[in-house]
């Protein structure tokens, strides 16, 4: 089974990798790198973007995949209409781990790097417990410091850093949400320290990808 991945930044393809090597080996995951969707993007996503977007999208069932996820956070609007354009299945990056952190618990913490990841995250948690007939409540952490420690001391620093304000963030809610792809890579470091559950966006996405394409014979992937 063929699985590509999109992303717009480099440090979300690493923690990809780790969580399909935990989760779901048996796949043949490709990641498709576009930079320029990151650069380009300027706090909304235009016309121009979305367009380009689901050529992407296009592009990776032309090339013979059996289903697509996006890596970056915010062109996961993009995927409600990129769904109409394929015959595969589309899973953006909230999806999954929102899906799995509303049944986690009522009180969910968040850390991501940016305002604009968390903003967009309560969105996304809300509008998961919405359709599960829930209510949440958010304990944010934003961490501006991590990016940063990241390229220039390295994982092992960003990492440290990272457990730090997991743990902090853990005393107030019933599970933490790593609001980036790149936290991936930490998350077996961070379950085996941290008191409540540890949720991360390439490991829900590769849960949701495995079930989505581990259908009995004869059932439609989009029925």
């Amino acid at each position: 089974m063929r699985i590509i991945m999109i992303h717009a930044l480099a440090e979300s393809v690493h923690p990809v990798k780790v969580a399909f090597g935990d989760i779901f080996p048996e796949a043949e995951v490709f990641n498709l790198l576009d930079e320029a969707l990151f650069v380009d993007f300027k706090g909304e996503v235009t016309p121009q973007l979305r367009r380009r977007m689901s050529q992407l999208i296009c592009y990776c069932e032309e090339y013979g995949a059996d289903a697509i996820g996006l890596a970056c956070s915010v062109y996961a609007p993009v995927v409600d209409t990129a769904k109409g354009l394929v015959d595969v299945p589309v899973v953006s990056s909230y999806s999954p781990v929102m899906e799995e952190a509303v049944r986690s618990g009522n009180r969910i913490g968040i850390i991501a790097s940016n305002e604009g990841t968390l903003k967009d995250s309560v969105y996304y948690l809300n509008r998961a417990a919405e359709e599960q007939g829930k209510v949440v409540e958010t304990e944010l952490c934003a961490a501006a410091e991590l990016m940063p420690l990241l390229r220039t001391q390295g994982e092992e620093a960003y990492t440290v850093r990272l457990e730090e304000l997991v743990n902090q963030l853990a005393e107030k809610v019933d599970a933490v949400l790593l609001g980036q792809f790149s936290m991936g890579t930490a998350l077996n470091r961070l379950q085996a320290t941290c008191p409540v559950p540890v949720l991360s966006g390439p490991h829900s996405s590769a849960k949701k990808l495995k079930e989505l394409l581990s259908v009995p014979a004869g059932t439609g992937l989009n029925d």
